[in-house]
C-alpha cells in the first residue's frame, strides 16, 4: 500500500511517520489486504493535534476517519480505531450484500427526482470541530459505473460516502445520490420519467 503523511503548518517527524505508517499498515491488513493508497494529514490548533487519514482500498472505494488529541500519537490511534471500526463494518456489509445481490437487482426505482425514505444514517461528530481549510483530494481516474439505483445506494451506505454518480441501468443516463441535511437520501435522474417525478 503506498503511504503518504504530511504536515499542516506543523513538522511531521521520522519517528511518528514510521509509527503510522506500520500500525496503519497492520489495521488495514486485517480486513483488506491488497488496499491501494493511503494519506495520513497532520494539524495542530493551540496543544491539540488533528489526525485526517483517507484511506482507498480500491480506485472506487475511499473511507476517511478524523480525530484529535493531545498529543499526536494519541490523535493518531483515535483515528486509527475509527478507521477500524468502518473497515470491520463495511467487511461484513460485503458479506450479506453478496448474499443479497440478485434481490437487490430486482428492486430498481422510477424516478426523475426522488427523496427516498431510508432510515437516516448515525452521524457521529467529535466533541470539537475546528474551522480549517478543507483537504482536497482530485479523484481524476474515478469510473462512473453503471448500476441500478439499488445498487447504487447500498455502494454509498457500504462506501460511507456522501454522495455518488452512476449509469442508470434503465436508460444509461447518468443519476446522482447524495444524503441531505435532514438525513434522507436525494435522488437526481435527469433523464427519467418526468411523469413518475416524486417530491
Amino acid at each position: 500500500m503506498h503511504f503518504k503523511i504530511f504536515g499542516k503548518q506543523v513538522k511531521v517527524g521520522e519517528t511518528f511517520s514510521k509509527y503510522a505508517e506500520i500500525n496503519l499498515l497492520e489495521a488495514v491488513n486485517k480486513y483488506f489486504p491488497n488496499a491501494i493508497s493511503s494519506i495520513v494529514s497532520v494539524s495542530k490548533k493551540n496543544k491539540t493535534f488533528n489526525i485526517i487519514v483517507v484511506l482507498h482500498i480500491t480506485k472506487k472505494m475511499e473511507f476517511t476517519a478524523q480525530s484529535n488529541g493531545d498529543t499526536a500519537r494519541t490523535a493518531f490511534d483515535s483515528t486509527l480505531e475509527k478507521l477500524s471500526k468502518q473497515l470491520r463494518r463495511y467487511k461484513r456489509k460485503i458479506k450479506n450484500y453478496k448474499h443479497n445481490e440478485n434481490t437487490f437487482k430486482n428492486n430498481a426505482l422510477d424516478a426523475q427526482f426522488q427523496i427516498i425514505n431510508s432510515p437516516p444514517s448515525v452521524i457521529l461528530k467529535d466533541e470539537e470541530n475546528y474551522h480549517q481549510e478543507p483537504l482536497i483530494f482530485a479523484e481524476l481516474d474515478t469510473e462512473i459505473e453503471e448500476l441500478t439505483v439499488v445498487d447504487a445506494l447500498e455502494k454509498m451506505k457500504l462506501g460511507n460516502i456522501s454522495a455518488l454518480m452512476f449509469r442508470n441501468k434503465k436508460h444509461s443516463g447518468l443519476n446522482m445520490i447524495y444524503k441531505r441535511d435532514d438525513g434522507l437520501i436525494g435522488w437526481v435522474d435527469p433523464r427519467g420519467n418526468r411523469n413518475l417525478a416524486k417530491v
